[in-house]
């Protein structure tokens, strides 16, 4: 035996319907709500390791007899047997507001500008990491790190580095 809906029942039965539809008060379909369409900035493709081989690491670090340790579409790294190293770091779908905000205090940091792309710097003692945007959600990332360097002589490395994967492109 079926269930037969009269009178209040269906009347509820059919404002439930419309209002599952979208449809407003009078009947009418709900608005879509709006909003402003924002462009995206598409990412440069920076290449394997920034593009940059061993002899060129070597001479815009200024850190000799560096050799490839590690490299994948992600990330690259070159080491010396002293322990001084350079790092190529390419984040893809990943902000970089987001990654400055944990990249440590705010002293050491800076913003930095280079080759008309903005970004920032964090320095410590004997190293420094350059990291930048390179489109709405992708950013590059270089760090030099060496006990020879003192001052802001890892950051200009790290600056040099990051202004030649970028000239490139």
């Amino acid at each position: 035996m079926r269930a037969r809906t009269t009178g209040p029942g269906l009347a509820l039965l059919a404002a439930l319907t419309l209002s599952a539809c979208g449809a407003g008060a009078t009947g009418t379909p709900a608005a879509a709500p709006s909003s402003t369409p924002h462009e995206i900035t598409p990412a440069l493709d920076v290449g394997l390791c920034g593009s940059a081989d061993a002899n060129q690491v070597i001479t815009l670090s200024g850190i000799g007899a560096l050799t490839l340790i590690g490299d994948d579409p992600l990330l690259c790294r070159w080491a010396t047997a002293d322990g001084s190293s350079v790092s190529f770091r390419w984040f893809r779908n990943s902000p970089i507001d987001e990654y400055r905000s944990e990249a440590g205090a705010s002293a050491g940091r800076a913003s930095i500008d280079i080759v008309g792309r903005a970004g920032f710097s964090w320095q410590a003692a004997h190293s420094c990491e350059a990291a930048v945007r390179t489109g709405d959600t992708d950013f590059i990332s270089w760090t030099v790190d060496s006990a020879a360097f003192t001052g802001g002589n890892a950051c200009a490395a790290a600056d040099r580095l990051a202004s030649a994967t970028l000239a490139k492109r």
